[in-house]
């Protein structure tokens, strides 16, 4: 069996042999000082073939672009990305937050009237964007007073400044050596997060260097790496989401790792298959499919039964201390590079299924939980084979707390560390009610903790369905139940409506599979089975069978203010 320790075991006596990281620039110039020739992002050119870049190049083109964007006069100013993942998206994050001055990355799917809306509520002086966003920028624009300075960075188009002349330029201007010798303010905004606003107006989170780096720190206090293993990993998500810029990528950055980068998330299984990443992060949605698409392969092959004799024999040599997986789960491996063993995910619970499924095949699940105003690192839990619906324990540098509990032990989730935000850009009122007179930040997320410290969350406070009888129901723990035993639900939603003046609980389910769409016996006895589960009060009344997915956020979680909109009485159910 493989040995995992955490990040911050590993590089005590190397990386961290100086203290803990004070911040994102310490983390360019440490790097390039213990490890400068060794590949630390990695991306495909047009070719296919892949780039490698490692931490003295880092190092250099951090520093040519932060004496570029000085030269251009945007020192100090709130600068925006809004573009595809790429390695100079890394850079330009980095070098911005790092010293030049507040970075706020955007959804590229933005459309044009959020666009507008962000770029004003995060004060944008200059943009940073891919060709494509251009399309929209000339609408955008005039609306936006503040924004003088808009630069591509996939390629060089007429008009506007590029991302590598400014860092070929700034090799050579009269400012060479200024964003190396400036001072930080490490409690100074570095970053302006915009939260994803599943149920409301996207809010404006700071985060400072002190928060970027605690958070750094976190995240090697809690991921484990396999020792003696070619620790490669592949970001996946889109860069402008907390996670996979501070802590997937900053963190592994931070420990010296290989991060390969996947441009687009269509690309995401030609790429796993170019790059063979050993780590992959991605929201359970996708885990899921995997494991789906594992025995759909192996359905359409004929190989069933094979497969299922193949887990039993493997199971039983591994209860004897005989690890034959990578032997006999090759193919399994083909798909995803053959070197994939290690998913984390995050932003949902996990289904047990899937966890046991996947860590028969030798592929292990480690479930992250966090939140944006908390840098967004909370917890960690590498063990979801023994414990499925645990995040695991809080980061050892952070204090939580629950306040408000009620009788099954939940209260709403309060955490306090140096990872947490300064507050909310510009927005004094929000930034007081988000805080307690002993400085916790109130994550808004209901969960119970266990005597062990690990934590189990149960849901949104702000999803919480009040219903007439007072009673008060946290939607995602019905949501999960569904999805854990009706995996052909590809997207679920549990919500009160009214029908002749009397709400009813609902749960809205989209089914890809037409006959079963059409089957309602099946439906209503498999929704039955789910009820019995539930107390009373928890039970569905009515499923509404939507047409299509239901819209979501970048990261795939659904806006839950439009549910409401895809309600429809003749197309469902009661049960």
């Amino acid at each position: 069996m493989s040995k995992y320790i955490t990040e911050r075991e590993m590089h005590r006596d190397f990386l961290l042999k100086d203290g803990d990281y004070k911040s994102t620039k310490e983390v360019v110039l440490r790097i390039n000082k213990y490890i400068p020739d060794d590949p630390i992002l990695a991306e495909l050119d047009q070719e296919q073939n892949i780039i490698t870049h490692t931490a003295k190049d880092i190092y250099n083109d951090v520093n040519n672009l932060g004496d570029g964007l000085f030269a251009l006069g945007l020192e100090n100013k709130h600068i925006a990305i809004c573009a595809d993942n790429s390695y100079l998206y890394v850079i330009a994050d980095l070098t911005i937050s790092s010293g030049v001055g507040v970075v706020t990355p955007i959804d590229v799917e933005a459309p044009e009237e959020l666009l507008i809306y962000l770029l004003n509520k995060c004060d944008a002086d200059a943009l940073i964007c891919s060709s494509r966003v251009l399309q929209k920028i000339s609408n955008v624009a005039p609306h936006c007073p503040r924004l003088q300075n808009i630069i591509t960075i996939d390629q060089k188009i007429e008009g506007y400044p590029y991302i590598k002349d400014i860092m070929e330029n700034g090799k050579d201007t009269e400012n060479r050596g200024k964003f190396l010798e400036k001072e930080l303010d490490l409690n100074a905004p570095a970053k302006l997060l915009f939260t994803s606003g599943t149920t409301g107006a996207n809010k404006c989170v700071v985060l400072s260097q002190n928060n970027l780096a605690a958070n750094i720190i976190n995240c090697l206090d809690s991921i484990k790496a396999e020792v003696g293993a070619e620790n490669t990993s592949m970001s996946v998500l889109p860069m402008h989401h907390s996670t996979e810029i501070n802590s997937h990528i900053m963190a592994r950055i931070a420990a010296g790792r290989l991060t390969y980068i996947n441009d687009h998330m269509r690309n995401m299984m030609t790429n796993i298959r170019i790059f063979k990443p050993r780590v992959i992060t991605v929201v359970p949605m996708i885990a899921n499919a995997f494991y789906a698409n594992i025995w759909l392969n192996a359905k359409k092959a004929g190989i069933e039964e094979k497969l299922k004799q193949g887990i039993a024999m493997s199971n039983a040599l591994l209860a004897q201390g005989i690890d034959k997986r990578e032997e006999f789960f090759r193919d399994i491996y083909a798909p995803f590079g053959q070197n994939l063993r290690q998913i984390v995910v995050g932003g949902a619970v996990l289904n047990p299924a899937v966890v046991k499924g996947l860590s028969d095949f030798g592929i292990y699940m480690v479930n992250g939980y966090g939140i944006t105003e908390c840098g967004p690192v909370i917890s960690m839990n590498a063990d979801t084979i023994n414990e499925t619906f645990s995040v695991g324990r809080a980061c050892p540098e952070l204090n939580i707390k629950l306040i408000n509990i009620d009788e099954n032990g939940v209260g709403e989730l309060c955490v306090k560390g140096k990872s947490v935000s300064l507050g909310y850009y510009k927005d004094e009122e929000a930034t007081r009610l988000a805080f307690d007179e002993e400085g916790y930040f109130n994550t808004g997320d209901l969960a119970r903790i266990d005597s062990n410290g690990l934590i189990f969350l149960t849901g949104r406070k702000k999803n919480a369905i009040i219903l007439p009888n007072g009673k008060n129901i946290s939607p995602e723990e019905i949501e999960t139940e569904i999805e854990n035993n009706l995996p052909y639900c590809k997207d679920v939603v549990v919500y009160l409506a009214e029908q002749n003046g009397t709400p009813m609980l609902c749960a809205g389910v989209f089914i890809e599979d037409e006959t079963l769409r059409q089957d309602k016996i099946k439906l209503i006895e498999d929704f039955g089975r789910i009820n019995e589960k539930l107390p009373t009060y928890k039970r569905i009344e009515f499923v509404n069978l939507v047409d299509a997915e239901y819209p979501k956020t970048s990261t795939k979680k659904i806006k839950r203010d439009t549910v409401l909109d895809f309600h429809n009485i003749d197309k469902g159910f009661r049960i």
